[in-house]
């Protein structure tokens, strides 16, 4: 008896292994591998950037409370009509993988400036994830899936994630409620076999997640800021869709597969995994946007305080602070503005030697990582706007600024612009002199003033004009046009700026 016993036992091992499940499982890690190996740039570059304490690894999070999700979705079974093209598969799949493909190659690499708000290689990722499957799974039971991957597509580029960050208030705890949102969103995908079903799991996902988030704050705030996304988020996730889980099932068993599992719908395909293994080769090698080398020059003698000192011959007559800055940048950030008005006229700045005016911005934090999470020259209130080639200049102490020409061809207004960064005791300063065109009093100057929408609409200028607008202040490329009316002015206050701070 004991014999036979083992011989069943022996087949039935040997029927699992060879039947729907080992196929699945087989098909799970082909689609998973391909993604992997297809966008090896992408996952290098965020594991790069949380070690920099980047807000990025809020994606890692979404992956495994997508998982959840889907996880959830696979429990309800749902029957599917008996209707399976492979060639419908095929063609969605291709469909999918040139979309992945113009992505990266047409988007991702034309607009390197904002390639850390958009992050459209996050978008593609799922999309070639979704696109494989379809080939190595089909269509229909794919889409069985499609509030997961709606979730996923909607949340994977950084925007809406940072929106919510900053109506929360911009700290780590801010960080944290974020990604307890989009958790409480899977859990409510994982087990929303009603709405209010659904209901009950993001509720008791934000209270479990609150609960973790508020032992963080209270007993362990110098934790990474990935920690305070994660691990709220995941542990909540994962508690509400096993509560429900149970719940549903009257709190009679764990095993999840319990009732057969049914076989794959789609025949198999070599004309579909050819093609995966294809598309994995071509856009593995896509490369990402080059990396700005953002430098802070550690200026010996430099105390970072509330703003820069006004130099001979100038004079501040207003100052203005936006509070909104800790909300974008982090705490301990802030954002001045101080207005100087030159005391004399200078026919070299003026042929009316009229008394010129320009405003000073300074971005100031304890870390200066903080001020590079959005490009400069996206939080100004430019419409359409176009910027020229940088043109380098020795500021002294070892400090290099950049000047650019700055049109706005909505308004038809130009400004001059010279950046510096440096560091010192106290954190990091991002300094920028803005001189207008129109040298009257009432000339008109950028306003600082964070857009999502501004952005999208000057990214949609770009992409309809084409070669004819730049949005790059740090471009090589050739620049014979732009015209530099203010660089002496701009520079001879510059020098003296980094003179006064070098001697502090």
């Amino acid at each position: 008896m004991s014999i036979t016993a083992s011989l069943e036992a022996q087949q039935r091992a040997g029927r699992v292994w060879r039947g729907p499940q080992w196929r699945t499982m087989v098909g799970l890690v082909f689609v998973l591998l391909c993604t992997l190996v297809a966008f090896g740039y992408t996952w290098l570059e965020l594991l790069g950037d949380m070690r920099h304490d980047s807000d990025i690894g809020y994606v890692f999070v979404l992956a495994v409370v997508a998982t959840f999700a889907a996880v959830g979705v696979a429990l309800r079974y749902r029957g599917e009509l008996p209707i399976y093209d492979r060639q419908t598969d095929i063609i969605v799949g291709l469909l999918g993988l040139g979309l992945t493909g113009a992505l990266l190659s047409l988007l991702v690499l034309r607009y390197p400036y904002q390639y850390e708000v958009l992050h459209l290689d996050l978008v593609a990722a799922p999309l070639f994830l979704m696109s494989v499957s379809v080939l190595v799974f089909g269509l229909r039971p794919v889409f069985r899936f499609w509030p997961a991957w709606l979730l996923v597509l909607l949340t994977a580029a950084p925007t809406p994630y940072r929106q919510m960050v900053t109506v929360f208030g911009g700290s780590k705890v801010a960080e944290g409620v974020a990604a307890l949102v989009l958790g409480a969103m899977a859990a409510a995908i994982g087990s929303g076999r009603t709405w209010r079903r659904a209901l009950m799991a993001a509720v008791l996902t934000l209270v479990l997640g609150a609960v973790a988030l508020a032992v963080l704050w209270r007993w362990f705030p110098d934790m990474s800021l990935f920690a305070y996304q994660a691990v709220p988020t995941i542990p909540a996730v994962c508690a509400t869709t096993a509560i429900m889980y149970l719940y549903h099932r009257n709190w009679s068993t764990v095993k999840p597969l319990d009732r057969p599992v049914r076989p794959l719908t789609a025949a198999r395909s070599r004309a579909a995994i050819t093609t995966a293994v294809v598309a994995t080769a071509l856009i593995a090698p896509i490369p990402l946007p080059h990396d700005y080398v953002v430098d802070y020059p550690d200026l010996a003698g430099l105390v970072i305080s509330e703003a820069p000192g006004v130099p001979p011959g100038w004079e501040e007559f207003s100052r203005r602070e936006y509070p909104w800055a800790p909300r974008f940048f982090g705490p301990g950030t802030s954002w001045t503005r101080s207005s100087l008005v030159a005391q004399r006229g200078n026919p070299d700045w003026d042929k009316e030697s009229r008394r010129r005016r320009i405003v000073v911005d300074v971005e100031r934090s304890p870390n200066p990582n903080e001020l590079e999470r959005h490009p400069q020259f996206v939080l100004y209130r430019l419409i359409q706007p176009r910027i020229s080639a940088p043109v380098r200049i020795d500021l002294g102490h070892g400090i290099t600024g950049r000047l650019n020409t700055v049109v706005d061809d909505r308004r038809l207004l130009s400004w001059t612009w010279l950046s510096w960064r440096w560091r010192g005791h106290g954190g990091a300063e991002l300094v920028s002199l803005i001189s207008a065109d129109n040298h009257l009093p009432d000339a008109e100057f950028p306003q600082p003033e964070p857009s999502v929408l501004r952005n999208a609409d000057n990214l949609l200028h770009q992409i309809l004009r084409g070669n004819a607008v730049t949005l790059d202040p740090e471009s090589e490329k050739d620049d014979t046009e732009s015209e530099y009316k203010d660089q002496d002015m701009l520079t001879s206050l510059a020098r003296s700026m980094v003179a006064m701070g070098g001697d502090e």
